[in-house]
């Protein structure tokens, strides 16, 4: 008889993310800023969970400990190690400015800070093409554990998850989404914190675990299964991208203040680098102790052969309901982002004067419209998805990075230099994705660079920004920018 342990499990975790959406309706999101930012007033711990779990993926729980089995932890490492550099760049270089400009998303950043329409256009756009293909590879996820997991089937397992997510992201907003996405943290660490001491005790302790594991399989603690610019491209992607991902990026505008947004994103740091290594390494080495170093049929199934294999019923449960948890908790702060990527930033840039009240009911039917446009997609996923989805990554590193972090920190940065600086990083990504053969992951390591250039000659020969154009941002170092809304966003 199949456990019913997961399946209870997640009914009651499904059904309090229901109740999350109602109370969060409730409770507020009058205005598009707060149905964005869930009121900007989260301390550092909820913020903290929600940041990890947000980031913490299907693809960490299954994905990760598949490539660190079949490819050797070392690239999985570098992985790692650049996501966990684009959250000290965040932390550290965006976090305070961010929070203290007032804004919602990136891109009112970008339109805050240059006043181009054709770089305020080029830049949703990107970020919704990015977000649907991260949304529909993380519902395919869902969608395959729910058919090996509990037998059901894929298109129906998918519908469900979409249902939820897209339930309680519409109807609460960032308020909603913080909340079950806490709750999705606190979980996910707890499954990662028992499974890594089961695996302990089982080996005699860590370092006993690693060296049986590493004599049994010596491939996977060897760097040699990609070419070194391909590991060196994976860092750099994570490393940048993770300082302008929507759903990282938000929370800084749903904390109380700027420092407890630093505060948080430290908070999600820490957690990630524990679950990465627990995962990545401990578990993926009691796994190949199991396996006797031979390979497995499905790589992607590394972590549930542990479950299987190595943990009692109540905690394969508490496991399965724990990744179930990581896709729900990215996709629905993904789901948010775009839908403020397409009301509050592509479509605010054409309709500056629109009521906040319309803009709130665009922002949340933008919600619900990306929602049910992701589940239609992920019933019948394109192939090569993973492909698809690293390829948008890198294109936002390539898009985003440069025009932001020099927008911040350089007044000389103008309005030429971040327009071109997103077209050539984002173009020559692009061309040298599919147009050039390559190494994996490579691309980036050139596109960066160009698109760094172009931002250097654009400010060369364009003009120097005003005064007025940087009294924002100005203000923004030193304390919280305060502003008079214009009449038209009062719902008058």
């Amino acid at each position: 008889m199949p456990n019913p342990i997961p399946l209870v499990i997640l009914i009651a975790y499904i059904a309090f993310c229901i109740g999350i959406g109602i109370y969060a309706r409730r409770g507020g999101n009058k205005s598009s800023r707060e149905y964005l930012t869930g009121g900007g007033n989260v301390g550092v711990w909820v913020n903290g969970f929600a940041i990890f779990a947000a980031f913490a993926t299907g693809g960490t729980m299954l994905g990760n400990i598949g490539l660190s089995y079949a490819g050797g932890w070392g690239y999985i490492t570098a992985y790692n190690g650049g996501v966990a550099l684009g959250y000290l760049i965040a932390t550290f270089f965006l976090a305070k400015v961010l929070r203290n400009m007032r804004i919602s998303t990136v891109p009112e950043f970008l339109r805050v800070r240059f006043h181009n329409k054709v770089l305020n256009t080029i830049v949703p756009i990107v970020l919704i093409g990015v977000l649907v293909a991260y949304l529909v590879a993380q519902m395919k996820v869902g969608g395959m554990l729910g058919e090996q997991l509990f037998g059901f089937d894929y298109g129906w397992s998918v519908i469900a998850i979409g249902a939820v997510y897209i339930f309680y992201t519409f109807f609460g907003g960032m308020k909603a989404v913080t909340l079950t996405d806490f709750v999705q943290g606190l979980l996910m660490i707890s499954v990662v914190v028992i499974c890594g001491g089961i695996a302990f005790a089982a080996h005699s302790g860590p370092a006993s675990l690693y060296d049986l594991a590493t004599t049994l399989r010596p491939l996977w603690s060897g760097a040699e299964t990609y070419p070194l610019v391909s590991y060196i491209g994976a860092f750099i992607i994570w490393g940048t991208v993770n300082a302008v991902l929507p759903h990282t990026i938000m929370r800084i505008f749903a904390a109380k203040s700027e420092r407890a947004g630093r505060g948080s994103l430290a908070v999600g740091l820490g957690l990630y680098i524990v679950t990465s290594i627990v995962t990545t390494v401990f578990i993926v080495g009691a796994v190949i102790i199991l396996q006797g170093g031979d390979d497995l049929s499905s790589f992607d199934n590394t972590f549930l052969v542990f479950l299987a294999q190595q943990t009692p019923a109540w905690v394969a449960g508490l496991a399965y309901a724990g990744i179930f948890a990581a896709v729900m908790s990215s996709v629905s702060a993904m789901l948010l982002g775009l839908g403020g990527a397409f009301a509050y930033d592509l479509v605010g840039q054409f309709r500056p004067n629109m009521k906040d009240s319309s803009l709130r009911k665009l922002t949340s039917w933008s919600v619900l419209g990306f929602g049910v446009l992701t589940v239609a997609l992920s019933l019948n996923p394109p192939e090569l998805l993973t492909i698809l989805y690293t390829a948008a990554v890198g294109l936002l590193a390539s898009t985003l990075f440069f025009p932001t972090l020099l927008g911040i920190w350089w007044k000389r940065m103008n309005t030429l230099g971040a327009l071109l600086g997103a077209i050539v990083g984002g173009a020559s990504y692009l061309i040298l994705l599919w147009g050039v053969e390559m190494p994996t992951l490579s691309q980036i390591t050139v596109s960066l660079p160009l698109s760094l250039v172009a931002c250097l000659i654009g400010v060369w020969v364009g003009r120097p920004p005003s005064e007025a154009e940087l009294e924002r941002v100005v203000i923004a170092h030193q304390r919280e920018y305060v502003d008079t809304p214009a009449p038209a966003r009062q719902g008058r």
